[in-house]
């Protein structure tokens, strides 16, 4: 059975990146696209319906789900409008930028009985995934630390519109959409849930009014700790994508996994020793082709999360993350240092 997806918003993540997973999935394809901008048109293949409303692309019909991938503010709308049509879908981290919306988005799957989940690429990157096998088998011991840093270079003409660093439309900057993956990661992980999150905020290189980079801490109820710094203010030249998961009876290192692609290092230092040994697992396999795999086995199951992660889960990570910036929204950031 194929599965008939639509696409709402084809911004540079859902080109470079959904576009090629949904073209190499045996089962799926790409029907639809909404756009406002027929740019954003470009490369598609000549079959793919193309319409600059959700609304006209609903009408039209002959689809199953629908991957939203717009501006935050408009994930409520465009989900819940989705799910009432009786798609499935797969909508962008964060789910919304306040947590009555992603509540409301959240009633909606259940009023309709469809099935939706958040994007978050990352817990499907396959070293990943190795991780979290190891953690799951004990080979950590008891774990005590996550440290995860995420970041890159995002000047205000990343783009010719750049909506991430328009607080209006993206509801924050580098922290509202780094480190929702991080959150995630963390708890798909370890296993845990965040009970608490503190976040400081950063205004140090870029010329925007929302924050390029920050620092957040949060306590897990199994008693990890998580340390997690994002920035859009980090050179691409320089190291930018780590993530350690620390116990008793070892530490495992991924180098270069954080992101959309493929590849990357994981390395396993001992707690005995201190010896260190690489550890592998698959290179060239897309963290976005696995996410829309695991999204479809979803869909085969009644809407159960392959991975155990319900709606409910990700309200929670989006409230908590709402408060966190409330809160540190209320401290003054202070001024970039000078020098004389």
């Amino acid at each position: 059975m194929v599965t008939r997806i639509g696409i709402v918003g084809i911004g540079w993540v859902a080109r470079d990146y959904m576009v090629p997973a949904l073209a190499t999935h045996p089962t799926t394809t790409l029907v639809a696209v909404v756009s406002p901008n027929p740019e954003d048109f470009r490369g598609l293949d000549e079959a793919v319906r193309t319409h600059p409303t959700l609304e006209e692309m609903v009408a039209e019909g002959g689809l199953d789900a629908v991957y939203v991938a717009t501006p935050n503010h408009l994930h409520r709308e465009h989900a819940v409008a989705c799910l009432e049509a009786g798609l499935d879908v797969l909508c962008e981290k964060p789910l919304a930028i306040l947590p009555e919306d992603a509540a409301a988005i959240a009633e909606a799957a259940e009023r309709s009985g469809r099935t939706l989940a958040t994007a978050f690429d990352q817990r499907w990157h396959p070293a990943h995934r190795t991780l979290r096998r190891w953690v799951r088998a004990g080979k950590l011991g008891t774990l005590t630390q996550v440290r995860i840093d995420y970041a890159c270079w995002l000047p205000p003409d990343w783009a010719p519109d750049n909506w991430r660093v328009d607080y209006e439309r993206a509801g924050g900057g580098a922290v509202i959409d780094l480190a929702p993956h991080g959150l995630d990661l963390t708890e798909f992980l370890t296993g845990q849930r965040i009970t608490y999150l503190h976040c400081l905020l950063q205004n140090a290189v870029h010329d925007y009014s929302v924050d390029d980079g920050g620092v957040l801490s949060a306590r897990l109820d199994g008693g990890v700790l998580l340390t997690h710094s994002v920035g859009y203010n980090r050179p691409d030249a320089l190291p930018r994508r780590r993530l350690e998961v620390i116990g008793t009876a070892g530490r495992l290192l991924a180098e270069n996994t954080m992101g959309q692609t493929p590849g990357g290092t994981l390395t396993f230092t001992d707690a005995g020793e201190g010896k260190s040994e690489s550890i592998g697992f698959p290179t060239e396999s897309s963290p976005f082709y696995d996410q829309l795999d695991g999204f479809l086995a979803s869909l085969q199951t009644g809407g159960k999360s392959t991975s155990g992660r319900s709606p409910q889960d990700d309200v929670r990570l989006c409230a908590l993350l709402h408060a966190a910036l409330r809160a540190a929204h209320n401290q003054p950031i202070p001024p970039p240092l000078t020098t004389t």
